[in-house]
């Protein structure tokens, strides 16, 4: 009765372990959003917000939703990240980065639901401020849950909201 309780266990556990391979492989990053040969993980963060978006109308067109800014507070080591437009994040040190404009944001969407805002890969530009952040060339956006533009079309222009999501970044730099 002994071993067959401790195989029921060993087999109950072996089925979770590969469960959960199998979820982190569900997670895995497509190859369109690694950064370049030469950029290693710096630092990953845990995001909560809202993506803000306000709805907009064309010459008496029926209104949609836009997308306006992330807001957002990022846990990284040590310190929080505050993200919003640009867009831009700022740790608590004062250094910031913002999105190089002059590189495209690739982009993918979201494994999970229709709801959830896309993965990116944004290439940054750092200000001379000294910090968390001033060795960035890379972010990453993965994981996200949430914040897509509400399914319901907005009754009138104008009209804000934000909508919530979570999702984790993950920061790299040059490599030395």
């Amino acid at each position: 009765m002994l071993a067959k309780t401790r195989i029921g266990w060993l087999a109950a556990a072996l089925c979770s372990i590969v469960g959960i391979h199998a979820s982190h492989a569900q997670e895995a990053v497509p190859s369109a959003l690694q950064p370049p040969a030469g950029y290693t993980v710096a630092f990953t963060a845990k995001a909560s917000g809202v993506q803000i978006y306000k709805s907009t109308a064309e010459n008496g067109a029926v209104p949609k939703w836009t997308f306006e800014a992330p807001l957002a507070e990022l846990s990284a080591p040590a310190q929080a990240i505050h993200h919003y437009a640009g867009p831009s994040w700022e740790a608590a040190d004062g250094s910031k980065i913002v999105r190089d404009t002059n590189t495209p944001v690739a982009t993918v969407p979201a494994k999970q639901a229709a709801t959830d805002i896309p993965w990116l890969l944004i290439k940054v530009t750092a200000d001379s401020m000294p910090g968390l952040l001033s060795k960035i060339g890379y972010v990453q956006r993965v994981s996200t849950s949430g914040g897509a533009a509400p399914a319901t079309p907005p009754v009138r222009e104008g009209t804000t909201v934000g909508v919530p999501y979570t999702a984790t970044y993950v920061f790299y730099a040059k490599s030395h």
